[in-house]
Formats: C-alpha cells, sequence, structure tokens
C-alpha cells in the first residue's frame, strides 16, 4: 500500500514547490527578484525550499484525501522528489501584440515539456506566447511573471488556455483561484495574480471535434482490423469521485465519434492518477478487465492515453497494465498538428466572445 500512495502522490505533486510568503507581483515587480530568464525562454528558480512546514501540510491535509493517507515523513519525501514550477516564455522577445495567450499545463519533465513548447512556436510566432508548468498548489510566481512577461509585450488582453480535459478538477479550479476568477482555492492559499491586463480563459478540450480527430488519427496508425479491435480510451482523470463522473459524461461524445468507425467496442475510463488509493485501484481493475477480456474474444485492445503530454500518465499506464497483451497508443495530444489548431481556434472563440 505504501508504494502505491508514494507513487501516485509523486506525480500528483510533480514541480510543486513550497509557497511565497509575500505577494508574488510585488516580489517580481518591486523587488525584482523573479528568476533570470535564460536563452530558451525560462524562469527558472533554482533555490527554491520544497520543505512543507507543519501548517501547510496541514492545509493540505484539508483538501487533498491523499495527503490523509500519508504520514508526515511520506508527505516530506515526496516533497524532496519535486522539481519547481516555472515559466517558459515561448514567444522571440522582439514580438509585440495587445493579445497574449498563457498556456497553463500540469508539465511534467524536461523532455515533455520541451516537446510541448516545440509545439506552440508556430503560434507563438503571431502572438506573445508563454507557458506556465506546474499546479500552482503552492506558489503562484511563475504565472505572474509569464503574465508580466506578456504584459511587457505589449499585451492589454491574457487569453489564459488551460490543458487540463474538462473542467471538473481541482487543477482548474486552482488556476481560476489564482486569477480571482473563483473565490476558494483547491490547494493553498497562494498569491493571485496581479494585473492591469484583461485576463478571460478559453474553453478546455472537452468534447471538441479537433480532439477527437486526434485521437482518431492514433488510432488509425496503429489500427488493422477495427471490427475485431476494442478501443480503451484512458484519461487521468480527477481526484474526486464526483468530478470524474462529470468528466466522463462530458468526454462521452469522443466514444461516440470513433464509435463510428466500426470498432468491437470504444470504452472510456480515467484512472484517476491521483486519487484515494482504492479509488485508483478499481479503476485500474476495471482497465485490467476490459483489456483481458477483449483478448479472451480474440480481439485486440488498443489503449488510448487522452493527455496533453506526452509522458507522464502513460507510464502509470503501462505498470497497471504490465502482464496483459494490448497495442498502446501512447502520444500525447500535442504532438499532432491539430492540437496548436485547437488552441488558436479556442483562443479566437473566446475573444470573439468579448471580454465578459
Amino acid at each position: 500500500m505504501k508504494t502505491v500512495l508514494l507513487t501516485g502522490l509523486s506525480w500528483l505533486l510533480l514541480s510543486l514547490p513550497v509557497a511565497a510568503e509575500e505577494n508574488a507581483h510585488d516580489h517580481h515587480m518591486n523587488h525584482g527578484s523573479a528568476p533570470e530568464m535564460d536563452e530558451q525562454g525560462r524562469r527558472l528558480d533554482a533555490d527554491m525550499d520544497h520543505e512543507l512546514t507543519p501548517e501547510q501540510l496541514e492545509a493540505l491535509r484539508e483538501k487533498i484525501a491523499l495527503y490523509r493517507a500519508l504520514t508526515d515523513r511520506e508527505a516530506q519525501l515526496n516533497m524532496a522528489m519535486m522539481g519547481p514550477n516555472y515559466e517558459w516564455y515561448v514567444s522571440d522577445s522582439s514580438l509585440n501584440g495587445d493579445v497574449g495567450v498563457l498556456v497553463l499545463s500540469h508539465g511534467v519533465g524536461e523532455n515533455s515539456d520541451e516537446l510541448f513548447v516545440e509545439t506552440l512556436k508556430p503560434m507563438a510566432a503571431k502572438r506573445p506566447t508563454a507557458v506556465s508548468f506546474g499546479m500552482a498548489m503552492m506558489m503562484s510566481s511563475h504565472i505572474q511573471s509569464a503574465t508580466d512577461d506578456l504584459t511587457a509585450a505589449g499585451a492589454e488582453t491574457i487569453v489564459l488556455v488551460p490543458t487540463a480535459l474538462t473542467e471538473h478538477n481541482t487543477l482548474t479550479r486552482q488556476w481560476q483561484y489564482v486569477f480571482g476568477m473563483i473565490d476558494e482555492s483547491s490547494y493553498l492559499d497562494v498569491p493571485r495574480v496581479q494585473t492591469d491586463a484583461d485576463v478571460v480563459m478559453t474553453a478546455h478540450f472537452d468534447a471538441h471535434p479537433l480532439i477527437t480527430g486526434i485521437l482518431a488519427d492514433y488510432i488509425d496508425e496503429v489500427s488493422t482490423d477495427p471490427a475485431n479491435e476494442v478501443v480503451i480510451l484512458v484519461g487521468h482523470g480527477p481526484e474526486d469521485i464526483e468530478d470524474n463522473v462529470l468528466d466522463l459524461e462530458v468526454l462521452q461524445p469522443h466514444v461516440d465519434r470513433i464509435a463510428e468507425k466500426g470498432f468491437a467496442e470504444v470504452k472510456l475510463i480515467n484512472v484517476q492518477d491521483d486519487a484515494y488509493p482504492p479509488i485508483r485501484a478499481a479503476n485500474v481493475k476495471k482497465m485490467r478487465r476490459w483489456v483481458s477480456g477483449a483478448a479472451r474474444k480474440g480481439q485486440t485492445p488498443i489503449v488510448v492515453v487522452v493527455a496533453s503530454a506526452s509522458f507522464g500518465v502513460q507510464a502509470h499506464i503501462r505498470e497497471d497494465l504490465r502482464g496483459l497483451e494490448y497495442v498502446f497508443v501512447e502520444k500525447g495530444l500535442s504532438q499532432h498538428p491539430d492540437y496548436q489548431l485547437w488552441i488558436e481556434t479556442a483562443v479566437e472563440e473566446r475573444l470573439a466572445a468579448g471580454l465578459n
């Protein structure tokens, strides 16, 4: 049990350092202490402290069920494994524009984050664009610095693009809290972003046909006999049971559209990778039953990861399905050319809707 808990939490808390003690905007703008931007456009704080205070740990346990399953030492050990939240400014410093785009991403690791940024570069050549990597669980200075860099490039309107699949999760609600869109944080009460720019948020991926198209293309790359193949769409999923029900309902149209291609069956599940261990274990048991059941019928199970990043929950799903025979489609949505098209479409639709 302990191994499962530590593994799940280490991914839940990826790239999450301890909260700053002061207003991040004042600290950045008035004291000039934001990390220097490197030649790739990243602002990384090399001196970030990762140790939880007793007060922070108590606050997290009140809001996150998984923390209540860990001892103090287990929580501190997981925190010590984490890298920093950080900003990656994608556009050339010479580009100016009155609309800036801030992509909000969970982040996974150096290789995946770099691949993600490469995907955004064509769009970033048109509008000032930055990415904030991390869950803003205990800090928001990386989001503040990204906001400041976009306004420094002339942005009077900043369009936020959340890369969670739907809005039904704690991560989206924390981002909304950081920008003053809702009153209660999902994690800790980090400093809220301060800016004179108008800030709006796009829709999530939800059931957008472009996302269905990406998944369908990935499936087509490995499919040889649709009538004898069972497609299993697997998402990271939210921690809470109630959020998970809503999340699956929103994503169901992807299942319906892909089923029209003539597969024996198309299924959808979230592993709820950061959920309380018995909840996650039940999802894994169901997923394994689907895979093994298809194989027993002589069908080929095709497991498709539904996630932006190319590395992350994929590794967990591989481990979950150890010992079973299946075809694995592990590429992240962001590897597909239509991913950037979706972001550009979402930004344009949000701007067309006005600032309210």
